[in-house]
């Protein structure tokens, strides 16, 4: 790692912290990436369709395939931003512990909010470890190291 990047926190990095758009942004943020593909894979299409009509089935079904592969780490991505956001909020904005201890996960977040006041809904805190699992399922990486 870079000597410049190795003490940088949040408070170096964040101008304004995290803010409401920030939710709707990651999400369309890959939206229009889709919608991009989408429309380079219909050029693509076409254009494989006419030069190569007979074949065309063949050659498209690799490149649809990998499309699809690719939104769904678009949609990884999505996930994983989220709940950073998520846990980022609760950590900065709810529940300031300072320096003196970190919250690793999801759900020490959750347990932190119980213990500074805040209410939340025992649905809402299952709904939210539900999205936690989900993003650890769909990300290869995380089966074995990532805890809610």
């Amino acid at each position: 790692m870079r000597d410049q990047l190795k003490n940088l926190t949040e408070d170096d990095y964040w101008v304004y912290g995290i803010t409401e758009p920030d939710f709707d942004h990651a999400v369309e943020l890959v939206r229009e990436m889709i919608d991009a593909r989408s429309e380079q894979y219909k050029v693509q299409e076409a254009k494989v369709r006419l030069e190569n009509p007979e074949a065309a089935d063949d050659i498209l079904d690799d490149v649809a395939y990998y499309r699809y592969t690719d939104n769904q780490y678009l949609w990884q991505f999505a996930l994983w931003r989220l709940q950073g956001l998520i846990e980022a909020v609760i950590a900065h904005q709810l529940v300031k512990t300072g320096n003196s201890k970190k919250l690793f996960g999801l759900k020490s977040k959750l347990e932190a909010l119980d213990k500074f006041g805040y209410s939340i809904k025992q649905q809402e805190i299952e709904e939210l470890l539900l999205w936690a699992n989900l993003r650890n399922a769909v990300s290869p990486l995380c089966q074995t190291s990532c805890r809610a």
